[in-house]
């Protein structure tokens, strides 16, 4: 049987209770989307790679914002973000910081602010993955407006690919195969910028 998609997949360590999970659900799905969960190693968080790691992911995946495009999808928009900003909230609360072997410690970059503890990857139009990436010495509401711009974009780009603000914005970004697409709050604008592997290891070498 052909695996399907799903609309959302979840992320987490494997420490992570199932009752913690299925009450996270709860945010994400009352209306029973496609939702799936999978556990990863912590073993995979413990060393700093410029393929940035986060304790927990969020993907929000194709068949989903197919899905809002549909007049029934139109009611799940609201519900999507305010589900996303109750995950964030808590993941502020989070502090937690990278280890690293003593022979890679030169890989952990000093001026790295983005959390490692949550991230949320959207999958645009032609299945390229942006991962929104959340700075802890931002606010809360920084995180929030992040998501609701990034959201924007990718609905945009699901009614408008390639002639919207988005695919303009990835345009140059990822030559290399297998490159993600990072999105970042500025700073200072506190607006979306986009970079690549390469982008990424020049602002935190």
């Amino acid at each position: 049987m052909e695996n399907k998609v799903p609309d959302i997949l979840l992320v987490y360590p494997t420490e992570i209770p199932d009752e913690i999970i299925e009450k996270e659900l709860e945010f994400l799905n009352p209306d029973k989307h496609d939702i799936k969960v999978l556990k990863t190693d912590n073993n995979t968080f413990m060393a700093f790679e410029w393929i940035v790691p986060t304790a927990f992911i969020v993907y929000l995946l194709k068949p989903y914002f197919n899905a809002f495009l549909t007049e029934a999808g139109k009611d799940h928009y609201h519900i999507t973000k305010k589900g996303l900003k109750k995950l964030v909230e808590k993941a502020k609360l989070i502090k937690a910081k990278f280890l690293t072997a003593e022979i890679s410690s030169k890989k952990l970059s000093k001026n790295y602010s983005q959390s490692i503890v949550f991230s949320i990857i959207f999958q645009t139009q032609d299945n390229r993955p942006i991962k929104l990436l959340f700075d802890n010495e931002m606010e809360l509401s920084d995180w929030e407006n992040a998501i609701d711009e990034l959201i924007e974009l990718i609905l945009e780009n699901y009614k408008s690919s390639p002639n919207d603000k988005l695919s303009k914005m990835m345009d140059g970004l990822g030559k290399e195969k297998g490159d993600e697409i990072y999105a970042l709050i500025n700073p200072n604008s506190k607006q979306l910028e986009l970079l690549d592997n390469y982008g990424m290891m020049k602002k935190y070498k």
